[in-house]
């Protein structure tokens, strides 16, 4: 049972903390720390003195902010404490009717809410060294993609309506320059693969998703990033709705009807790139084509079918990764050979 609650709100440089007791039902002490790693001993003596229980009866929770989180979380963990990350839209939505606004009021909030939802707590577990890198090498290959796209539009577009000596030169540096982020990318893609490989987890994981039709190297690697591996999620629905593929009834007594859809909360990065794999998917795979190509002649819309087959994708990624084996392009199921 904890008996102290530390809550702390992460910032670029800084952290505040504060201490809520459950003998007094009150925050019983407030400060800021650097945000590194004298900060974090500093941090650690100050529970020390304000509090009187041992490890067990503490539970730390902070905003999950990614970069400026994780180096406290980490040394936390390794410290033997028990911490806890929350999403931030959690944290507001569980708040109420808030009007002041502070660092030190998010701090005693967190505190509060870490209290309030105890129940609910997912301890932090820091990723592996390998998925840790991966993760940064997508985003850098997205930042690279995303640059080589401005680039590719901006030359043609100018190439198109404008003929002069200025114009041509940025033509032709902004193409020797997309060649060069073509290379970046390609070299990125390596990276991944061969850190993909050197963990023997994450290899078979890799060879098991990206057997299915679709799923290429970026994919199993978003894939594998999301889940850590597939630990935080027991079951492709959950992964669904984290990847806003999953729909959703909206209605309320008798008047409101309104139309099932998916929800905007999610990773949309992922979401974007699971719409990729099923227009590859029904392209290549016989059984989605046939299943596309059913439902559009039905009158579906096209945005509809390909979610259902996002949803089908992430179904047939878990089956594989559960029953561990390679997804069979030429299965037919056995009620279908009896039949």
């Amino acid at each position: 049972m904890k008996k102290v609650f530390i809550g702390i709100d992460f910032s670029k440089l800084k952290f505040d903390a504060a201490i809520y007791s459950v003998d007094t039902k009150a925050i019983v002490a407030t400060e800021v720390f650097d945000n590194e790693q004298s900060g974090y001993v500093d941090f650690l003596q100050w529970v020390k003195e304000n509090t009187r229980f041992q490890k067990s009866g503490m539970l730390f929770c902070g905003e999950h902010t990614g970069y400026y989180s994780g180096n406290l979380s980490v040394f936390l963990y390794e410290s033997g404490y028990d911490m806890w990350l929350v999403s931030g839209l959690e944290i507001k939505l569980t708040q109420g009717i808030k009007r002041t606004k502070t660092d030190r009021v998010d701090a005693c909030r967190i505190a509060e809410h870490a209290y309030r939802y105890q129940d609910k707590v997912v301890l932090f577990q820091p990723v592996s060294k390998s998925l840790d890198e991966i993760r940064e090498l997508l985003s850098y290959r997205e930042r690279l993609v995303e640059t080589r796209k401005v680039l590719t539009t901006s030359a043609k577009e100018m190439k198109r309506v404008k003929d002069n000596a200025s114009c041509d030169y940025i033509y032709r540096d902004s193409i020797e320059y997309i060649k060069t982020l073509n290379a970046s990318v390609r070299d990125c893609e390596k990276r991944i693969e061969a850190l993909l490989k050197q963990d023997i987890s994450l290899k078979t994981n890799y060879k098991l998703v990206s057997s299915v039709v679709g799923i290429g190297l970026v994919n199993a690697a978003l894939i594998l990033v999301a889940t850590d591996n597939f630990t935080k999620f027991d079951n492709p629905r959950k992964f669904g709705c984290y990847c806003g593929v999953v729909p959703f009834e909206h209605s309320s007594g008798t008047s409101v009807r309104g139309k099932t859809r998916v929800s905007k909360m999610a990773n949309k990065h992922l979401k974007t790139k699971l719409t990729l794999a099923a227009q590859n998917a029904v392209r290549f795979d016989p059984d989605l084509k046939e299943y596309y190509q059913r439902k559009r002649s039905e009158g579906k819309n096209n945005w509809l079918v390909l979610n259902n087959v996002k949803n089908k994708l992430i179904h047939r990624i878990f089956a594989v990764v559960r029953d561990g084996q390679m997804y069979e392009k030429q299965y037919v199921h056995p009620l279908k050979q009896v039949a």
